[in-house]
């Protein structure tokens, strides 16, 4: 980190500054992009142990999809096998048969990102 004081006639600034090159940035992306899939991760599985359980198909459907800076958990859709799941929506706005279910994937992210998620799943980016 730079430092650097500057005084004018009027004023006194103090200026910071991160001096970074390719390897630290590249350091960095890699460690933002590791938190957010193991942060997805968690929301996956804590989603599958939201979900509402008739057949199981729902719950094996919570599926992790990423690309360079964003993660997707996914629930329903088209998935092994060009098999469709098509009332995950459903099952998230409800009414469901068990209304503790209802919320499944919206209730994980909350419970995952709640507290200090920011430290545990991004707190080692800089060093």
């Amino acid at each position: 980190m730079a430092r650097q004081l500057k005084i004018d006639a009027d004023s006194v600034v103090v200026q910071t500054s991160f001096q970074l090159d390719n390897l630290a940035i590249n350091q960095m992306g890699q460690r933002i992009r590791e938190g957010l899939f193991a942060m997805g991760y968690d929301i996956a599985a804590q989603a599958r142990r939201n979900a509402p359980v008739v057949t199981g198909a729902l719950r094996n459907s919570i599926r992790t999809e990423a690309d360079d800076y964003s993660v997707y958990i996914r629930a329903g859709g088209t998935v092994v096998r060009n098999k469709r799941i098509d009332y995950a929506m459903l099952r998230e706005k409800g009414p469901n048969r068990n209304p503790e279910t209802e919320h499944y994937m919206e209730n994980s992210y909350k419970l995952i990102c709640s507290g200090d998620y920011m430290t545990k799943y991004f707190g080692g980016i800089t060093q």
